[in-house]
């Protein structure tokens, strides 16, 4: 991610008021002091208010972010698989950016039971839920430039504010294992009810 939003914190700086080496202007020396210690205690309001502002533009990931980068784990081994339900699949724009045609391979569409799409804008996001699917479009990556491209994409989601979670993947009646992103806290926007993120920009197209 090129965007550090830990980064834009205004950090506290206190400022020494001027020492007063001469006895016969002792009463300026204690009325440039206090006029110190008032301007450390507004610098101080603004710092504390530029970190709420903060806090409000990144929303509840904002303390999470800052120490994600700790905890990170990479996806291992030989291959991936991922279940893939928004941006990313066939067509739209993290499909194009991250060439998944030329760096993945497509095993198919499927149907995952126990979540539900939620839209966030311009991507969604899946979040579980008993009665409801989401479309996925799963792709295997191997090899070594292939597995690049899938410690990428993972960069993004996990940084994103999604986690992993290995779920039993049926296409064309065989079972595979994978993992598909989810969302880390309930979105509050109304569910897909379809739960196909690429019918649904058709239809918002329309619409708009």
């Amino acid at each position: 991610m090129e965007n550090e939003p830990w980064k834009n914190i205004t950090s506290g700086k206190s400022s020494l008021g001027p020492s007063n080496s001469d006895e016969h202007s002792s009463e300026n020396g204690n009325s440039e002091k206090n006029n110190s210690e008032k301007d450390n205690l507004n610098s101080g309001n603004s710092n504390s208010d530029n970190l709420n502002q903060d806090k409000n533009i990144y929303g509840n990931v904002f303390h999470r972010n800052i120490c994600w980068q700790r905890s990170y784990t990479q996806a291992d081994g030989e291959e991936l698989i991922m279940a893939l339900y928004g941006s990313l699949r066939n067509g739209l724009y993290n499909n194009l950016r991250f060439n998944l045609p030329e760096c993945s391979e497509f095993l198919g569409t499927t149907r995952i039971s126990g979540y539900a799409l939620y839209p966030l804008g311009a991507y969604p996001a899946v979040y579980p839920s008993k009665d409801s699917s989401v479309i996925a479009e799963v792709r295997r990556f191997s090899g070594k430039k292939q597995l690049k491209t899938a410690k990428s994409i993972d960069y993004m989601e996990l940084f994103g504010g999604y986690h992993r979670e290995y779920v039993d993947l049926e296409i064309e009646k065989k079972k595979i294992r994978g993992f598909i992103y989810v969302y880390d806290e309930n979105p509050e926007t109304e569910k897909i009810e379809h739960g196909d993120w690429v019918e649904y920009v058709k239809e918002r197209d329309k619409e708009g």
